[in-house]
């Protein structure tokens, strides 16, 4: 009996285990917190802006002009217009909180335990993929509350109640195409376990698809959202090789013990149905990382409990593995979380733009890096040369024969033929160009005049042949 309660690690034994499982509730919401402040303080002491990511500003410039085809984007310009801007990084914050809760209310509707609930939460809290979506103002962050939401009101015991799910998944189906498919599957899995709703599943089933197809035709919404960075799809998977988001090592080889486990048996055949829905998208798209780090945390759950759970030989060997694998997973989340405040965009850019929309009213394109975009088209008002999101051979062949133009009879006519009368350089463009050959060394000539500099940046204005001659 001794022994046995010596491998009592995550067992009823555990006191202090049992404790927090049984208020997980208000410790996950803590453990949230801690890690939602330490980019949000660590960017007021330095005085840099909070809300982070090219995406966060990409749907911020969405909500600044609501026409018939953006007007889903409506509460976004609400808040935006009547709330200071930094004000908006309490949305994210409201949504993750929103959703540990909605979960645990779902799971007691299920089979899965309150220990596995707690655990699944506590890993997918700490997870570098749920700490980025739901720091910054990303569609995926309201798509996931939404779905959930809706499952909610679905595992309700009342009609009347269930009915009310079909409000938040019709309004789920407003992101993307990749996410109304992911949510149509979970509902597919929903029908398969709960055969006493299947009428009122097929219609919103019926209604979800539907609408995913009108929307996808009409309104004309992307297949996935982004991406708004440069892809590395192996660093971006494994965030501890310094990725923007992903999956922590602990985290996916924990899941790969799960995923051994769990096979082949029925109870988790849907686990194994999800996995590519999103796991092929992620080397389509990177910003989809998200759901492929919530299923992944799934496996890693299953892993987890698991392998505690059994009895081992060497009884310490079994605790200095579980505290290794503890503080390898803090370890990762706290160097993440450390990164996030180093990303754009940063007090000078947010300077450097403001002072082109400011005082330079009447010039058009602005060329710079693609990345830059989505922070150039907020904060100054003007278009970029293109969006990463919306990369073509032929305008990476523009952007490449721009930056490395040899002589200004190559660059002018370029800029001249695509609107360009702003060069926005940053650090990053003087480290990845040349400063003896290509735009750098031609911005020399006499036609550019730089009008502003701030720390690493600065604000070149190209002038036309015509306005030349005048």
């Amino acid at each position: 009996m001794e022994q046995k309660d010596k491998q009592e690690i995550i067992g009823k034994k555990n006191k202090v285990l049992c404790h927090l499982v049984k208020h997980q509730k208000k410790y996950l919401i803590l453990l949230l917190l801690i890690i939602w402040s330490i980019p949000l303080l660590t960017n007021l002491a330095n005085n840099e802006p909070i809300i982070k990511g090219a995406e966060s500003y990409y749907h911020l410039s969405q909500a600044k002009d609501i026409t018939i085809n953006n007007f889903y984007y409506w509460p976004l310009n609400f808040l935006s217009t009547n709330f200071p801007d930094q004000s908006l990084i309490l949305i994210p914050l409201i949504l993750a909180i929103s959703s540990i809760i909605l979960f645990v209310a779902i799971t007691k509707k299920t089979n899965f335990t309150e220990k596995s609930t707690f655990f699944y939460l506590s890993l997918t809290v700490i997870s570098p993929a749920f700490i980025w979506t739901f720091t910054t103002i990303s569609a995926y962050s309201v798509q996931i509350f939404l779905t959930l939401l809706g499952l909610y009101f679905l595992s309700r015991d009342k009609q009347s109640i269930k009915i009310l799910s079909l409000v938040p998944f019709i309004l789920a189906t407003f992101f993307d195409t990749f996410s109304s498919l992911v949510l149509i599957s979970l509902l597919l899995v929903y029908w398969f376990y709960k055969r006493k709703d299947a009428v009122i599943v097929k219609t919103i089933l019926g209604a979800t698809i539907i609408l995913t197809t009108i929307n996808s035709l009409l309104l004309r919404l992307p297949f996935m959202l982004g991406p708004f960075h440069r892809q590395e799809f192996v660093s971006e998977l494994i965030t501890d090789l310094g990725g923007l988001s992903g999956i922590s090592l602990f985290t996916i080889l924990i899941g790969l013990i799960g995923f051994t486990i769990t096979w082949k048996k029925k109870g988790f055949y849907f686990a194994y149905l999800l996995l590519p829905v999103v796991l092929i998208p992620y080397f389509l798209n990177t910003n989809t990382i998200i759901y492929l780090s919530l299923l992944t945390t799934f496996f890693a759950t299953v892993g987890l409990t698991k392998l505690f759970e059994r009895n081992w030989r060497i009884v310490s060997l079994k605790k200095i593995t579980f505290f290794i694998l503890i503080l390898g997973l803090l370890f990762s989340t706290l160097t993440y979380v450390e990164r996030i405040a180093e990303y754009q965009p940063t007090e000078e850019i947010i300077e450097t733009l403001s002072w082109v929309n400011q005082n330079l009213p009447n010039q058009e394109k602005v060329f710079s890096t693609p990345k830059n975009g989505y922070f150039i088209k907020y904060f100054t008002n003007k278009e970029p040369l293109y969006y990463i999101h919306q990369a073509t051979l032929e305008k990476e062949d523009l952007l490449q024969n721009i930056s490395q133009s040899f002589y200004v009879t190559e660059l002018f006519p370029l800029l001249e033929e695509n609107n360009i009368s702003i060069i926005y350089v940053t650090k990053d463009m003087k480290e990845q160009l040349s400063e003896e050959i290509g735009l750098l060394f031609l911005l020399k000539n006499e036609r550019f005049k730089i009008v502003h500099s701030h720390e690493d940046t600065e604000v070149w204005v190209f002038v036309p042949s015509a306005a030349e001659e005048e």
